[in-house]
């Protein structure tokens, strides 16, 4: 289970799971005001975006300032109108082709409050 303090931030490989994310959604204090939950995850692609092969990644972060960056995103998008909860997750590590490397989850009160935030 993640760290409910650290709702955003960087994280070392294989220590999240999404279904951690999920539960923490669950917990947030106004979860009775949820009517959609809506994920993007990020992972790892084999071909750059000139066409160029990628067979695997490695990320390295000085998390210290990726968590305050990360947390500044997300609390400004928490301020958004029918927006309950919203959490980035980026990991570190190696990674090899189709590895989950982001997870980003919008809880609000509906679709129409959660899918433009995500984007």
């Amino acid at each position: 289970m993640i760290d409910l303090v650290k709702h955003c931030g960087v994280h070392k490989k294989g220590t999240l799971k999404l279904e951690d994310v999920l539960d923490s959604v669950r917990q947030h204090p106004d979860y009775s005001k949820v009517g959609a939950v809506a994920f993007f995850v990020g992972t790892v692609r084999g071909e750059t975006a000139k066409g160029e092969v990628v067979k695997g990644l490695e990320l390295e972060a000085y998390e210290e300032k990726a968590d305050e960056v990360l947390e500044k995103i997300c609390h400004e998008l928490k301020a958004k109108k029918g927006v309950v909860d919203v959490q980035v997750h980026h990991f570190t590590g190696k990674f090899d082709l189709g590895e989950d490397l982001v997870y980003v989850v919008v809880a609000g009160g509906h679709r129409g409050d959660v899918f433009p935030v995500l984007r």
